[in-house]
């Protein structure tokens, strides 16, 4: 991974042609970038899981009678190119500020949920509710 704190340089570094396989230890600095472009650091780190998943690329879950991890995001272990996996990890992250800082009850895809696009779109992303 380049040395970079820009979305777009790691994303033409990988390219759109090559499938990606994250690995826990770069997740953190796409969260990190994806925080502060999208959420204004708002998000704490919450607890990321990597597994192959049938039918979903991604997946936020809450549990407010946990102790230590309350929130988890759970993202798939293949993508097409490292681009879909930035835009299924923000997906998520927005899940979780639905949860975290609106204090939603579920976290939809709701007005809240879609008001986020025009970010998204500026980092050259898409944020909608069905990926592939």
């Amino acid at each position: 991974m380049p040395r970079t704190k820009s979305l777009a340089t790691l994303i033409e570094h990988y390219g759109d042609e090559r499938v990606f396989k994250p690995r826990a230890i770069k997740i953190p600095s796409v969260y990190k970038i994806l925080n502060r472009e999208i959420f204004n650091n708002q998000l704490k780190n919450p607890k990321i899981t990597i597994r192959r998943m049938h039918g979903a690329l991604g997946l936020f879950e809450f549990n407010p009678y946990a102790t230590k991890y309350c929130y988890r995001i759970t993202i798939h272990n293949k993508f097409k190119n490292f681009q879909e996996f930035v835009e299924i990890l923000g997906h998520e992250m927005v899940h979780y500020y639905q949860k975290l800082i609106l204090k939603q009850n579920s976290a939809k895809h709701n007005k809240q949920f879609y008001s986020f696009r025009k970010k998204f779109k500026k980092l050259g992303l898409n944020l909608k509710r069905i990926y592939r």
